[in-house]
């Protein structure tokens, strides 16, 4: 067993191509065997039995399957090349493409099947977080990344990625989408769908917010309530869903930018009601605001505050607009200036 795994142990570095042309030959004398097919099924069948009872993160086990369908596209890539020219190379690694398509094909599909009949078993769930006052970042299984601002949750299965890559979303994330023409990315936020594939864009999806509103950067999206009921976007335009209405409403603003400059620690405003600004103070910063004057709630505020510290911020508002604010402890008191 130990010449076995001596021939594992290289198959394994071929796909992270580490491979010399010495050691491609030993694995093309090895694959010549009839026997090396069920040697290859019998130890990672052995491998995934005694890893059973461990949660791999999903992460990892994305990544697994990424590198082998990335190192068959190599493969077909370099098959192509040879294909096209006039003279034919005669290296060993040519000879040897075709054995190993075949057994990185036996690996992918032994490794899909037993990943999902293993995740069938044991459903498992992922959450990331971001409490308020606080920002997170991840990156999904398919390379995908998700930025997280404050007071906002994000789920995923362990299943993301075999057929569909769903996320659910409740609060804002800005995403950069990996491309995979095979597989859906969508983000659900309670009645509301964001379909995207290769793409940028934001999505702003609070449970206590009266509206729920997606903002494309680059590529396209799909975004809505159903196939009935959705639109599609173009880069610098935002949709907003009423959660009460079920309306779609579809805008371009020439400050779209505004709504992802939270990730720079930058707070932009465009016409905010100051009632709609303290609920994002207190998601930024975990405070309480509290109003003394009702008719200050409407005072609206555009413009951006780059160095965006609690004091600055109400600071910059009470030199803005005629309030005056005190704080105490984590609260702090708005009421107009006498």
């Amino acid at each position: 067993m130990a010449k076995n795994n001596k021939n594992i142990e290289l198959l394994d570095r071929f796909m992270r191509g580490e491979t010399s042309p010495e050691e491609e030959q030993l694995l093309l004398e090895w694959f010549r065997n009839s026997a090396s097919r069920d040697e290859i099924l019998h130890f990672y069948q052995q491998r995934w039995i005694e890893t059973s009872d461990e949660e791999l993160p999903a992460e990892v086990q994305g990544r697994m399957f990424l590198r082998i369908k990335e190192r068959m596209h190599e493969i077909e890539e370099s098959q192509k090349d040879r294909e096209t020219r006039t003279i034919k190379p005669k290296s060993s690694f040519t000879r040897f493409l075709p054995y190993a398509a075949t057994i990185l094909l036996c690996i992918g599909i032994f490794s899909s099947y037993l990943y999902t009949l293993k995740k069938s078993q044991v459903a498992s769930e992922y959450t990331v977080s971001a409490e308020k006052g606080q920002r997170a970042s991840i990156v999904l299984p398919d390379g995908t990344k998700v930025w997280l601002n404050s007071h906002t949750e994000l789920r995923y299965k362990s299943d993301y990625g075999v057929k569909e890559r769903n996320v659910f979303l409740n609060g804002e994330a800005y995403f950069e989408v990996s491309k995979d023409k095979e597989h859906r990315f969508v983000v659900k936020s309670g009645e509301m769908e964001v379909e995207a594939l290769g793409t940028s864009f934001n999505v702003k999806a609070y449970n206590e917010d009266p509206d729920f509103v997606a903002t494309l950067f680059e590529g396209s999206i799909k975004a809505g309530t159903g196939d009935d009921n959705s639109v599609i976007l173009t880069p610098n335009q935002h949709v907003s869903l009423n959660r009460q209405s079920r309306s779609l409403t579809v805008g371009t603003s020439e400050n779209v930018s505004y709504a992802r400059m939270w990730r720079n620690n930058e707070l932009a405003f465009e016409r905010e009601k100051l009632d709609d600004i303290a609920i994002l103070l207190n998601r930024m910063y975990n405070v309480q605001l509290e109003f003394k004057s009702d008719k200050i709630r409407n005072y609206r505020f555009s413009g951006v505050i780059k160095n965006n510290s609690l004091d600055n911020v109400i600071e910059i508002i009470s030199l803005t607009a005629p309030i005056i604010y005190e704080s105490h402890g984590d609260t702090i008191i708005l009421d107009a200036k006498p």
